[in-house]
């Protein structure tokens, strides 16, 4: 039984409780839900958030290629790090503002009330800690890149209370959000609308700063943003770890306006605060990468990264460490050590592909003005290979590694039609010499690789069983694994590969890995090597000669009148091309010269000879020779007086003359399309046959044609339209007129199925040989994809062992367009027998073909010369109408 004390006190906490409803608004109420939102759900979702935010802090990988992010939560890796933390913050606060947010209004004060108690009364919430539950909540949605869901709650804390102190915060928070949805222009807005910074409390002034920084950052207003971030560095209360990231951002922003010095001492604070190691590290990295010359500093940081490569700690590293070293030796003049240093780089960079492209990057710059286009073209594709499309530049880098590329393209032609015009020249026994010669060096090549390689195996294998033998402890161990070969030995392999690779390079599974230019031999002697045969018994893709016979290399000497002409039509293409990429791809004017000059010295007659003078001149009145110059333009007017060179020459007027002749035919065409517009088909083909006639050639052509077309289709109907478009097609087929043709004869083969069929005779009957009954035959028998090609098989052999066992006929199959299977059924003398077997097999066919409609099967014959042509083309329908139109309609 329940004592009368207890009973009590159970009936006083029930009426306690009652009220403190959220639905009365007393004092006692008040207290009580503040008192439990504060020390109890908000404690709770406040400390998940500031887990969350270690973890970030902790767990965060930046790319220090980049300028690394003011704030954790706009790095997308520390969203999934911080999820659960954040979703725990988000359940707290909802639950606060569920069970505990107090709107209803108090009762009012009998008498006159103060301003204070109007504006309590005034308030829209009662509970103290909501207004914070909704702050933690659209932080917490940031963490989570939630940023939509995140701006609609700071929002809300706006609109609910707009002259509460949170309000600040709430617009601080919301500029934030509106900057990572990237809507800059309302983040703006917002910030500029909190300018005034009299009124704003001390304690949010430092959000207030870093979020101007972050806005200028991302609108690359970076003098601003390092102007924001010093103020806010001057600020109390900043976490190390935030202080360390803020001072790294300031360096990288003050390097990227060129204020070195202050990058550096913003780089050196980074170090001295004792940061992570990796951004320790990427700090001294920079401040190599930010050395000017003359600096007191230039020996010290060089013994420090130095004293780096020494360190194993760094070994993944170490492409960056060259590359800081390298940009302090060309800082200081040594441009061969920074090139040296530079080839480090790229060639340690192992899983860095963006230092592996940013060091290709620098190398092929540095070979570009040289003037060294072979090895900068080398660098430019390495460069492009690994950078991703979005590294400044990279469109740039794109079009001059192309256009490099196609020029070490055509040097190469060049030399090498020279090199076998050379050879072919001399006496054949001094060839076999100089061919015999290469063989030779070859082979002596090969046997050095080979005693280099074995000498390299016996090194491993000797260094890492001492060291096994030093490091396992205990004959069970050396038991186990001295009873296993070498190369099947996993701990001796492990140590081996990293040995390996500092002898030999990261090198392919592939044969003759051991010669890194595997490609010399067969550039030397134009590809024979990869030449394939369609000689029986010659394995496609497999050498034609081995490269130890003289055939290997004297197969493209060019020995005979025709090989000969082939290898200078080549030159003369090659001298050419290479010509133009100068001029006008690398604006190397005096490259340009020398090939266009090289071209007519050994080409007189070339057919580019009126465009090679042309350009000479423009080359020499841009280099200054305004005598060379005149000599061109004479001898381009005097041997080529018809040519469009020689007439922009002499006719001032020619361009001006040329493009009114190309508006004349312009104009013709807007007439064209007005008539047609108005439904003028007449006039349509009356003025695109005067223009065709008129302009032949023009590049509006296939347009005259097309629109003709369609007016000849209006006037004629669908036959004359099909027969036009045709044309069209046969004409220009890879015009956007051909491809609009296209797709209206397909929509009339669909809509008029008769189109289709007269096209299909007509390329049936171009297609097959003529009817000839007297050749053996074959039955075929065509199904619908979804049939059962093997149950129909099964049943049509039972026919035949039934009704045709002593003829011995043979079943096949093949598979024709869209996966349709035939079967096919041989072989008869003729078509007679042929079609007296078609038609026994009509009587039966719902047996032998039961799961598909019999106006879904096809039967037909076959002559032995029309299968061979069917199987290549694999089209059932233009040969079925091409055997009822020669098989059906005979007597």
């Amino acid at each position: 039984m329940v004592s009368r004390p207890a009973l009590i006190s159970v009936l006083f906490f029930l009426l306690v409780l009652l009220g403190c409803s959220v639905e009365k608004n007393t004092s006692l109420s008040r207290n009580y839900h503040n008192l439990t939102s504060h020390y109890n759900i908000y404690f709770n979702g406040r400390e998940s958030y500031r887990r969350g935010v270690e973890k970030a802090r902790d767990g965060v990988q930046f790319d220090y290629n980049q300028v690394l992010p003011l704030f954790l939560f706009a790095d997308e890796g520390v969203h999934s790090t911080v999820s659960s933390d954040m979703k725990r913050a988000i359940d707290k606060a909802t639950k606060l503002i569920t069970f505990h947010s107090i709107t209803a209004k108090p009762k009012l004060k009998d008498g006159n009330q103060n301003a204070r108690d109007k504006a309590f009364f005034e308030q829209n919430e009662f509970n103290k800690w909501v207004d914070d539950s909704y702050m933690l909540m659209g932080r917490a949605y940031m963490f989570q890149g939630k940023f939509f869901l995140a701006a609609e709650t700071f929002k809300h804390v706006l609109v609910t209370y707009p002259k509460a102190e949170v309000r600040f915060l709430g617009m601080i928070w919301l500029a934030r959000a509106t900057l990572l949805i990237g809507d800059t222009g309302e983040a703006e807005r917002i910030l500029s609308a909190l300018s005034d910074q009299n009124n704003l409390p001390r304690e949010y002034l430092l959000d207030y700063l870093l979020t101007w920084s972050a806005f200028h950052i991302q609108t690359g207003s970076f003098a601003d943003a390092v102007s924001y971030l010093n103020q806010a560095l001057g600020e109390k209360g900043l976490k190390k770890k935030d202080k360390i990231r803020y001072l790294y951002i300031l360096g990288q922003l003050q390097e990227e306006l060129g204020q070195k010095d202050k990058a550096l001492q913003s780089y050196r604070k980074v170090t001295r605060l004792n940061p992570p190691y990796e951004m320790a590290f990427n700090a001294r990295v920079s401040m190599a990468e930010v050395f000017e010359t003359g600096s007191e500093d230039s020996g010290e940081l060089k013994k420090l990264l130095k004293r780096m490569l020494k360190d194993s700690k760094n070994k993944e590293y170490q492409d960056q460490i060259y590359f800081a070293l390298a940009n302090i030796a060309r800082e200081e003049g040594d441009m061969e050590e920074a090139i040296r240093l530079y080839q480090r780089s790229v060639s340690t960079s192992v899983q860095n592909n963006y230092q592996k492209g940013l060091s290709s990057a620098t190398l092929a710059g540095i070979y570009y003005d040289r003037p060294d286009y072979m090895l900068s073209a080398a660098y430019y594709d390495s460069a492009v290979s690994f950078l991703d499309d979005d590294y400044p530049g990279y469109k740039g880098l794109t079009t001059l590694s192309a256009s490099l590329s196609n020029l070490v393209q055509n040097v190469n032609t060049c030399e090498l039609e020279d090199s076998l015009q050379m050879l072919a020249a001399l006496p054949e026994a001094e060839r076999l010499k100089i061919v015999d010669g290469i063989i030779e060096d070859l082979r002596i090549a090969e046997e050095e690789a080979r005693q280099a390689e074995q000498q390299a195996i016996r090194d491993m294998a000797f260094n890492q069983s001492m060291s096994m033998t030093g490091n396992m402890g205990g004959m069970g161990s050396r038991q186990q694994q001295g009873g296993q070969w070498y190369f099947y030995n996993p701990n001796l392999k492990s140590f081996g590969q990293p040995e390996f690779r500092m002898k030999w390079g990261d090198r392919k599974l592939e044969d003759n890995w051991r010669r890194r230019n595997r490609q010399s031999i067969s550039s030397l002697t134009g590809g024979a090597a990869g030449v394939e045969g369609d000689s029986a018994g010659v394995d496609a893709g497999k050498p034609l000669f081995d490269n130890k016979s003289r055939e290997f290399y004297l197969v493209n000497i060019p020995t005979t009148d025709s090989m000969l002409a082939l290898s200078n039509s080549r030159l003369e293409a090659a001298l050419f091309a290479m010509g133009d990429i100068y001029k006008n791809k690398l604006l190397d004017y005096d490259e340009a010269i020398q090939a266009f000059e090289t071209l007519l010295q050994r080409f007189p007659e070339t057919e580019k000879a009126a465009e090679t003078l042309y350009n000479l001149y423009q080359l020499y009145n841009s280099t200054r020779a305004s005598g060379k110059a005149e000599l061109s333009k004479t001898r381009l007017v005097r041997s080529y007086p018809d040519s469009h060179y020689a007439m922009l020459l002499n006719n001032p007027n020619y361009l001006k003359e040329l493009e009114e002749e190309e508006q004349k035919v312009v104009r013709a065409y807007e007439s064209v399309l007005r008539h047609y517009r108005a439904e003028e088909h007449a006039a349509v083909l009356e003025e695109s046959e005067r223009a065709l006639q008129a302009y032949s050639g023009d590049a509006l052509e296939p347009k005259f044609l097309y629109i003709s077309s369609l007016s000849r289709g209006s006037l004629y109907g669908k036959e004359a339209l099909k027969q036009a478009l045709d044309t069209l097609l046969v004409r220009f087929p890879d015009s956007e007129e051909a491809l609009a043709a296209q797709e209206m004869i397909e929509y009339m083969y669909m809509e008029f199925p008769e189109i289709r069929e007269a096209d299909q005779v007509a390329e049936a009957e171009a297609l097959y040989v003529d009817y000839d009954p007297e050749q053996p035959h074959y039955f075929l028998l065509a199904l619908p994809a979804s049939a059962n090609a093997n149950r129909a098989s099964f049943e049509l052999l039972n026919f035949n062992l039934d009704r045709y066992n002593p003829y011995n006929l043979e079943l096949d199959k093949f598979l024709a367009d869209a996966g349709q299977p035939v079967i096919v059924v041989k072989l008869f003398n003729n078509a007679d027998g042929a079609m007296r077997y078609l038609a026994s097999i009509r009587e039966q066919a719902a047996l032998i073909v039961s799961d598909a409609p019999p106006e879904a099967i096809q039967m037909m014959v076959i002559s032995r010369d029309n299968l061979e042509i069917l199987n290549k083309e694999k089209l059932i329908q233009p040969y079925y109408l091409f055997f009822r139109d020669h098989y059906l309609t005979q007597d």
